[in-house]
């Protein structure tokens, strides 16, 4: 059986559409001679409307390039002072910000502690079975009786609360001249 004719406007644009071909070749080859295949070369040349459809598809094709490259086709313009103008557009402030130093120092300073206090029992209720350096923490944390693991306990809260406080009185709410 004989495959029915097909549209050659149709096959045209099935060459067309399977072709990869760079924006520079289009541009110096426009009538397809160097990089349309036969066929499709045979198309352009029996049917004016396959001639129309390839300079369209050329134009296409170059002014898509144009569209993505820019109105130069080097390399973008290096600017030294972009970020700076984009850091200067920003809004002074970026948030409320209601905090004084202090205040905030000692939230983070509040968060720090609640963390290390929940790593520990954390690490106290992890079985002694589980891994090496599960016990060894276990070991630690449960050194000695129970009274002098509290007293641990008690004096790494106060030494942390002591440099808190130390850094709190260093932190200076007023700009200096």
């Amino acid at each position: 059986m004989s495959e029915p004719a097909r549209d050659p406007v149709e096959r045209l644009e099935e060459i067309l559409a399977d072709l990869e071909v760079a924006p520079t070749r289009l541009r110096r080859d426009p009538a397809g001679v160097g990089w349309l295949p036969a066929e499709g070369q045979a198309l352009v040349q029996s049917d004016p409307r396959c001639e129309a459809m390839l300079r369209e598809f050329v134009e296409d094709e170059v002014a898509l390039l144009g569209a993505i490259e820019g109105p130069s086709s080097g390399p973008p313009p290096n600017d030294p002072f972009f970020t700076a103008r984009v850091v200067d557009a920003l809004p002074r402030t970026w948030a409320p910000n209601r905090l004084s130093p202090r205040r905030r120092l000692v939230v983070l300073g509040l968060f720090h502690l609640v963390a290390v206090a929940l790593a520990v029992v954390v690490l106290a209720m992890v079985p002694e079975s589980t891994a090496r350096w599960a016990e060894q923490a276990h070991s630690v944390l449960s050194w000695g009786s129970e009274w002098s693991s509290s007293l641990w306990l008690g004096a790494s809260a106060i030494a942390g609360v002591a440099l808190l406080a130390f850094l709190v009185a260093r932190t200076h709410d007023s700009p200096t001249a």
